[in-house]
């Protein structure tokens, strides 16, 4: 979960605190009353979970022998034998506030106190009427949980995100589209849905606002159009290499010598054209990166921004 808007969490208010897979073992996490582990089971009872070792313990809610170092204690960092940073003289101590927690899962499993099978054929039935699941992470699952939660039970009137940014710039970007769609739907069911702090439910009004995205539908455009230009100067480029070819070996003729040079000049004068267009394809392109990253959620990082400003070009070798 990210932290710039975990941070906000009111952990004093009347609800019902959902979370997922791991987050639950963190420190920052105060409280919470369910979680959601909805991968199979290969996935998160396997023994080589680098962000929490011990997470197959948690979910079944056991203490034993930690599996980071297999009981011993011991571990190894750049070289050296240090203490295990995941349990206690190997063994592995089950936080007192994992008892008594619900696990929502894809499978109903009897060695998993609390866990509850994920009602997912219900719920694509209810909120995927063409029986196509659009569901796309964790996160959403979640979400279609609620709404279904809140029409069975009517419990949910409000709901606020923490920790779901998605944003451009990591690997949870393509996840944003189907989070915002369940958003949106529960939004439309009159329910409140809220994200403080986050870019996730934010923009400018487009035409009141802004034309940003006129003006990035025009790049598109000249990028369309260079292409097609560029296509047409290959073509001749290649015609011309042809040309040159054919003339080459008889360049040391006299009579040929003005022929092969005007062939030889226009072939580079083609290359040379191609060249070009493919360099302002690119810088348009570039422009383009520019734009998206100034204008669509005003989160750009500087370093990003002194990055494509700072794009130099070389002359190839």
């Amino acid at each position: 979960m990210n932290p710039k808007t975990r941070n906000l969490i009111n952990w004093e208010e009347d609800a019902d605190y959902f979370t997922l897979n791991e987050a639950a073992e963190n420190e920052w996490m105060k409280r919470w009353d369910i979680l959601f582990q909805i991968h199979p089971r290969f996935d998160w009872e396997r023994n080589n979970n680098f962000a929490s070792p011990n997470h197959p313990l948690f979910i079944k809610e056991q203490s034993g022998d930690c599996i980071f170092c297999a009981g011993t204690g011991k571990a190894t960092k750049d070289g050296q034998e240090v203490d295990c940073p995941w349990c206690e003289a190997g063994q592995y101590i089950l936080p007192e506030h994992r008892k008594g927690k619900i696990i929502i899962m894809q499978d109903q499993n009897d060695d998993v106190p609390g866990c509850q099978r994920l009602p997912i054929e219900d719920m694509i039935k209810t909120y995927c009427k063409d029986g196509k699941p659009y569901l796309t992470s964790t996160f959403s699952h979640m979400m279609v949980f609620a709404l279904y939660a809140s029409m069975e039970n009517y419990r949910y009137s409000d709901i606020t995100l923490y920790g779901f940014e998605m944003e451009s710039d990591t690997e949870y970007a393509h996840q944003r589209a189907c989070a915002e769609y369940w958003i949106g739907y529960g939004r439309a069911l009159g329910i409140k849905i809220e994200a403080p702090g986050a870019k996730i439910l934010t923009g400018q009004h487009y035409a009141y606002e802004t034309s940003a995205q006129g003006e990035r539908t025009r790049l598109e455009l000249r990028i369309n159009h260079l292409k097609a230009q560029l296509r047409n100067a290959e073509a001749e480029a290649i015609k011309s290499e042809g040309a040159l070819n054919a003339i080459t070996p008889f360049k040391g003729i006299p009579e040929v010598t003005p022929a092969f040079d005007l062939h030889f000049d226009e072939h580079f004068r083609r290359k040379g054209f191609v060249s070009f267009l493919r360099g302002a394809i690119q810088e348009t392109e570039n422009t383009i990166r520019m734009h998206d990253a100034y204008n669509a959620d005003g989160n750009e990082r500087p370093s990003d921004a002194a990055q494509m400003l700072g794009l130099t070009y070389e002359l190839g070798g």
